[in-house]
């Protein structure tokens, strides 16, 4: 019965741990749910696996959600477009119209107010990589930088969360 039970969790993207809290002897003796009687029950807890995610790059887009979670993040990033892309991960409180650029209007990558933490090959048109990259909270820039990318807005703001 408890297959069943658990069977219809398993449409989320992470299995959920689950623990299991026994009450007492004197809890027991007050007539509490025993770990035995039908009202007691399992309760999902946050994992600590790490999060894993796909970004979509194509002309003048990074498909990735909004907002992820801290943590040891691995991305799947394809190139779904038709030119050749790349994927950099800043970290800045800076909004993406005030990223120090050239007078291209391509983000200097080591410019100040903002931290390079991952920055990958180009890729392909067809192509993918795979990259971990460690976040923690706060608000990130995925972005292609290749000449005129940016300005064109292939960029997103993602928020991390505790």
């Amino acid at each position: 019965m408890t297959a069943v039970a658990l069977g219809g969790c398993s449409g989320a993207n992470a299995a959920p741990t689950w623990t299991f809290s026994p009450i007492s002897i004197a809890a027991a003796a007050a007539g509490a749910p025993t770990a035995s009687s039908p009202s007691a029950s399992l309760v999902p807890t946050a994992s600590a696996a790490p999060v894993a995610s796909t970004i979509g790059l194509s002309e003048w887009n990074v498909d990735i959600a909004s907002a992820i979670p801290a943590g040891t993040a691995t991305f799947t990033i394809s190139n779904n477009g038709t030119i050749p892309h790349e994927l950099l991960v800043f970290k800045s409180d800076l909004a993406p119209s005030a990223y120090p650029v050239d007078k291209s209007g391509d983000i200097v990558e080591d410019g100040p107010g903002i931290s390079l933490l991952s920055d990958g090959d180009n890729i392909d048109p067809g192509g993918s990589q795979t990259r971990a990259v460690d976040l923690v909270p706060g608000t990130y820039l995925f972005v292609c930088n290749i000449p005129g990318h940016f300005k064109a807005g292939m960029f997103t703001v993602v928020t991390v969360s505790p």
